[in-house]
């Protein structure tokens, strides 16, 4: 089986691409690496290596629009299955190895995706799972799970299924694209697995503030705007979700609407962020900010 990897950067501290790189290039036949950085610097260690190719954009198109591009590169090599990965995560050595029979289990998988850490935090993120009318999160450490949807980094995709599922949300531009890709392939009935005995480690947001309760990603404020926007745009417009999810997620977007001005400094642009976020979200404002 023949699986090649998409990874998208963005301005990324190469001492931990190199680390990526090492990680993972043994594992898969052919690494496309789309960098969205607005400068020129090359990754002149890392274009030495014949698996690896890179392409410059020198402008920021956005997360979906850059794995797109990778994706289509994997498909027009004939890839079976392709490995979309952050900047920031690193796998073990036998990742390829123990995530690709899953989908010899579940023959309609779309996806798998293993069990993530996040450096940022003490707790762990788990899985979510599908409930009539939550996004529920369960904590399983073993064992093969159908999910309701899974973050990109990591997440491998059965290439066969993309003609009927489609590519990423380019519209989208960052935030929620690898969920609703999720969304979007469940309701056309195919599953998204979660490998509980598979982990690796990843850097989720800037940092993180614990509230006892739980532990909270936060990020810059056009992050905060995207997360916002998308949020509140797919909860009134997005045809992926059915309607309880819907009605579930209009409201948690509320809590981004307090939460990340009073947890995140600074305050007032995280207010402005938000506050923008929002009013874009309802009135169908898409793409770059």
């Amino acid at each position: 089986m023949s699986i090649h990897c998409v990874i998208v950067t963005y301005k990324p501290d190469i001492e931990l691409l190199a680390r990526l790189i090492e990680s993972i290039r043994h594992q898969v036949e052919k690494i496309y690496i789309i960098d969205n950085s607005l400068d020129t610097v090359r990754f002149s260690d890392i274009e030495n290596f014949d698996s690896i190719e890179i392409t410059y954009l020198a402008k920021n198109i956005g997360i979906a629009a850059a794995q797109n591009i990778g994706i289509q590169k994997a498909l027009a090599d004939k890839s079976e299955f392709i490995l979309l990965s952050d900047q920031d995560t690193v796998f073990p050595s036998n990742y390829v190895e123990d995530m690709l029979p899953v989908f010899s289990i579940y023959s309609n998988a779309a996806a798998v995706v293993p069990r993530f850490v996040d450096s940022n935090k003490v707790s762990q993120d788990g899985f979510i799972f599908e409930h009539p009318f939550l996004f529920q999160r369960r904590f399983p450490t073993s064992g093969k799970h159908e999910i309701f949807q899974a973050i990109a980094s990591g997440k491998i995709l059965r290439a066969s299924a993309l003609g009927s599922i489609g590519l990423m949300d380019e519209d989208l531009f960052i935030d929620w694209v690898d969920l609703e890709w999720c969304w979007r392939a469940r309701k056309l009935g195919y599953k998204i697995v979660g490998n509980a005995d598979v982990e690796i480690d990843h850097n989720l947001g800037d940092g993180s503030i614990n509230l006892v309760f739980r532990e909270i990603n936060v990020r810059a404020p056009i992050r905060h705007y995207y997360i916002t926007r998308n949020a509140v745009y797919l909860a009134l417009h997005s045809d992926s979700l059915d309607l309880n999810h819907r009605v579930v997620l209009f409201f948690k977007s509320f809590r981004y609407l307090f939460g990340f001005p009073i947890l995140a400094k600074p305050r007032f642009q995280n207010l402005k962020a938000v506050t923008v976020g929002f009013i874009h979200g309802v009135f169908k404002v898409q793409g770059s900010y």
